[in-house]
């Protein structure tokens, strides 16, 4: 989700007074995470077991999911100023009327963030306690905010899939404040560690290089957790695969290799392994577990810049359920008009008969002359999508663009939300 950084200042300030947030800290430190595990797939303890003896543990759950996904990204922007701070009843409630919200629009599924930044919002083995919790990365809070949110969701009736992005990381600053943890022992031996986290040229954050069978195990150790811990619907991915197309990213890791194939191709194939041991990672623990993953809505840009092999993601068996393209473009737009460029994904999907959601960008009221001009575009597409081969539902980017919005777009999001949940449910 590019456009989460770059509304992430201005969002926040107009989300405090919407959810009753206060402000964050303004000295945000990073404290020390634990240990640096073994990586394993023996089973963990079932935390839901331990504070709810009434629930059979994940392993038996038998996941919520629908034929027609209806959702809606709630990001750790849409999440900060219900939880930053916050305690567990505030936290609760919050999450529990951002649901009720949800479910009242026509939807039946939520993506929410559970690992943004090599972070947790959850007990984990492998990662440190997010900082969007209590202002403090590796603090523990008193209460687990995935077992809350999970538990709000299936309340109201609808599907949980924990988001994660798997290779973005925290900055050089968080990082080197980091004495303890699996990223902190990369961070701090470069020498060993030189092309498993990788600072980027022009960006502030370090990136994991999906080239790395070791990193692949942390990741892939991470989706255990999360689906072995909690009774998780589904594991979703974004559209941040590789950070850059520079060579110096994993120079050393390709020569290394010995490909006999080209730096892209070799990328291309690096994402796909990730991909298919998330996968089989999931399904390991619970086959009815979904693995879905939201690439660009341009499809060149997967293959040029992102080296996101879509078409065989979902051509053969093995990597996904579901795809999510995020097709956030008017159908006027000169590059990419929405109902072609829907046209092409859903040939691609049918390739394997992969389950298509499209992905929508209710945001572009605020900013796109073709969404503000015009009331209804939202809903329009939606129709448009339910005609589509291989339709699988629609995803609405993102949580506070829709029911948290300026106050000037508040009258205007009436109407929006009225039309959109017609089309959602009728």
């Amino acid at each position: 989700m590019k456009k989460e950084l770059l509304v992430f200042a201005a969002a926040f300030l107009t989300l405090t007074s919407c959810s009753g947030a206060e402000g964050l800290s303004s000295e945000i430190q990073l404290q020390s995470v634990s240990p640096v595990p073994q990586f394993s797939s023996a089973v963990q303890a079932d935390r839901h077991t331990e504070y709810d003896s009434g629930y059979a543990s994940p392993n038996e759950y038998i996941p919520l999911n629908y034929d027609e996904q209806k959702s809606v990204w709630i990001s750790y922007i849409d999440l900060a100023p219900m939880i930053t701070g916050k305690a567990e009843d505030e936290f609760k409630n919050a999450f529990s009327q951002a649901c009720a919200n949800i479910k009242e629009l026509g939807c039946n599924t939520v993506y929410v963030h559970v690992r943004s930044f090599g972070d947790a919002y959850y007990r984990s083995e492998y990662y440190p306690w997010s900082k969007g919790i209590t202002g403090y990365a590796g603090q523990e809070p008193d209460y687990d905010p995935l077992e809350i949110m999970v538990d709000c969701a299936h309340q109201n009736g609808l599907s949980f899939h924990a988001w994660i992005n798997p290779l973005r990381c925290e900055t050089e600053e968080n990082l080197s404040k980091l004495d303890s943890g699996i990223l902190s022992e990369w961070y701090n031996d470069p020498g060993k560690y030189s092309e498993y986290l990788v600072k980027v040229k022009d960006d502030e954050r370090y990136w994991l290089n999906p080239a790395e069978e070791d990193v692949r195990e942390l990741i892939c150790s991470g989706a255990e957790e999360l689906c072995r811990n909690y009774k998780i619907d589904g594991i979703h991915m974004d559209d941040y695969f590789y950070p850059t197309t520079e060579e110096y990213f994993d120079s050393e890791t390709y020569v290394e290799a010995g490909a006999s194939i080209s730096l892209s191709d070799w990328r291309l194939d690096n994402c796909s392994k990730l991909v298919g041991e998330i996968y089989d990672t999931v399904k390991s623990v619970n086959k009815d577990i979904l693995f879905g993953i939201s690439p660009q809505g341009n499809i060149e840009n997967n293959y040029s810049y992102m080296y996101a092999d879509i078409k065989r993601w979902c051509s053969e068996e093995g990597y996904i359920d579901y795809i999510v393209p995020q097709i956030y473009f008017g159908y006027d737009n000169q590059i990419k008009p929405f109902e072609e460029t829907a046209e092409e994904w859903s040939e691609i999907a049918r390739q394997g008969n992969t389950k298509l959601v499209i992905g929508l960008a209710p945001y572009k009221i605020a900013e796109d002359e073709e969404f503000s001009e015009n009331t209804g575009i939202i809903s329009s597409q939606i129709k448009t999508s339910q005609g589509l081969d291989n339709y699988g539902g629609v995803a609405l980017y993102n949580y506070i663009n829709i029911f948290c919005p300026e106050e000037s777009l508040s009258q205007r999001l009436d109407k929006e939300k009225a039309l959109i949940k017609k089309a959602l449910t009728d």
